[in-house]
């Protein structure tokens, strides 16, 4: 089937409504895959992985914590029309959580630039071949820094991958509190769903920097 070749990229705060969200944007006709990224483990995040998927077409299907998710996310546009990931930082944290022991912060860092460098890529490579996607992430670093050096590198990576998520997406939301606010692509209609020849004037635009985005070890 010919989709349209789009990244929407929902970001907001934890429990904001992203996740929920993904449903009303989807299109539910696609053959979609949805990648989850959150622990399983822990049995408050099982009630409500099993609550969202119980919400969604019977007929998407589901994984869970791929070991590579760059590579699961260019590799299932061979067979899905349609993918979603929930979420990148989700993902991030899982890369931090299980950096080897004894390595420096300097060196989790070098790890999570690749890592971001790898996934802006497949993201890149996946709209390209045609697939619908729809990506999470969490926008955190309001609170001063945090006085642990691995945990300073983790918010860093994850607040340099989202600008360059945002950056390529061809639309961005902004959940807060359950709303729904765009910030790039277009405008909301009542149902939820973007419309796309509505244009939005916003305080910041942020454009992509080339065809590459690089990972720099810089403030802000």
């Amino acid at each position: 089937m010919q989709v349209e070749k789009c990244l929407t990229f929902l970001i907001g705060p934890a429990h904001s409504g992203k996740s929920t969200q993904t449903t009303v944007l989807a299109r539910p006709e696609l053959d979609t895959l949805v990648i989850g990224m959150a622990n399983t483990q822990h049995p408050l995040m099982i009630a409500r992985v099993e609550a969202l998927k119980a919400a969604r077409p019977p007929s998407w299907q589901h994984v869970d914590r791929p070991a590579d998710l760059p590579s699961l996310i260019f590799a299932a546009t061979a067979v899905h029309d349609q993918i979603i990931v929930d979420s990148l930082n989700l993902w991030l944290a899982a890369l931090t959580v299980n950096h080897p022991a004894g390595r420096t912060a300097v060196d989790l860092v070098n790890m999570l630039n690749t890592e971001c460098e790898r996934m802006t890529d497949a993201l890149r490579r996946a709209r390209d071949a045609g697939a619908n996607l729809i990506v999470v992430a969490a926008e955190m670093g309001a609170s001063p820094s945090p006085p642990v050096e691995t945990e300073r590198g983790f918010r860093e990576a994850n607040g340099r991958l989202n600008q360059a998520v945002a950056a390529m997406a061809d639309r961005v939301i902004l959940m807060t509190a359950g709303i729904a606010a765009v910030l790039k692509g277009g405008a909301l209609s009542v149902d939820g769903t973007v419309k796309n020849n509505v244009s939005i004037k916003n305080n910041v635009s942020i454009k992509p920097n080339g065809s590459n985005v690089q990972f720099t070890q810089t403030g802000g």
